[in-house]
């Protein structure tokens, strides 16, 4: 009886040692749980997301069917996967992302305040990218029919807008420099072409207008040279006119006397 007393108590004792073993066990898990937790918390809050992750995936291996465990690891996933799209100028997939992300729950409070305010701000970007991308291909549209200033008009606008200078419009930015740039060569190149052409007016006019003094100088000249070659004539008729007068006017006497003249009588002979 005695014996078996033995046995019994020793066997109670070691359940009670085994009880009490997995119940320290027990409690140093949810212990290390709960401290993988609270560091990533802690890198969350660090933006060190890599480091977040790997908590998590810790955490989940001391209690693999923790729901909170699980959806946090999902957010901050999810989370990089809308970091790595907003890199790569992929806004449109990177506001999906980061709208799935504010969704989670239960979630890192922190993760869900970040992928809210990403939401907003790419919904602010992707509508003045539309505003741009519309005002760039109309400006595309009027270089192509040869409407360079109005298509810098456009540019402008696009050059001098709010916020153009951010990293999410430097593309569209790019763009609308290297057409300007190709209008205002083309301008240039017509403002030479259009100076050259009004130089060579001037000229035209100037010669045809040499041309037609010329014409006018000469034709003066020549209508001088007939009025003196012409004078001097009518002097030399109006001279020999008086002359004979006064010839006439000499021999006339000449020819009275004579007439008076007493003739031979020829009665005396």
């Amino acid at each position: 009886m005695k014996r078996w007393m033995f046995w019994l108590i020793t066997a109670i004792v070691v359940a009670l040692v085994f009880v009490g073993f997995g119940y320290t066990k027990k409690r140093e898990t949810q212990k290390q749980f709960d401290n993988l937790m609270s560091q990533a918390i802690t890198n969350a809050q660090a933006a060190e997301y890599k480091k977040a992750e790997l908590n998590l995936q810790n955490a989940l291996r001391k209690k693999p069917d923790d729901v909170v465990a699980k959806q946090r690891l999902e957010q901050v996933k999810l989370y990089q996967e809308g970091l790595a799209e907003l890199k790569q100028d992929d806004y449109e997939q990177a506001q999906l992302t980061f709208r799935s992300t504010a969704k989670i729950s239960p979630s890192l409070s922190i993760l869900t305040q970040r992928a809210k305010k990403k939401d907003k701000l790419l919904e602010s970007v992707l509508k003045q990218r539309e505003k741009y991308d519309n005002l760039y291909n109309e400006a595309i549209r009027l270089t192509e029919i040869g409407a360079y200033s109005q298509s810098n008009e456009n540019l402008v606008q696009i050059l001098d807008g709010k916020n153009i200078d951010e990293k999410y419009y430097s593309q569209v930015r790019k763009d609308a420099r290297e057409l300007q740039e190709r209008n205002n060569s083309i301008l240039e190149q017509i403002r030479i072409q259009n100076q050259q052409a009004a130089i060579r007016r001037q000229r035209e006019q100037q010669r045809q207008e040499e041309t037609r003094k010329a014409q006018q100088a000469a034709t003066s000249s020549a209508s001088s040279t007939e009025n003196q070659n012409g004078e001097p004539k009518k002097n030399d008729d109006k001279n020999n006119g008086q002359d004979n007068v006064k010839d006439s006017s000499e021999s006339k006497p000449e020819t009275n006397n004579s007439a008076t003249e007493p003739q031979p009588n020829n009665e005396n002979k």
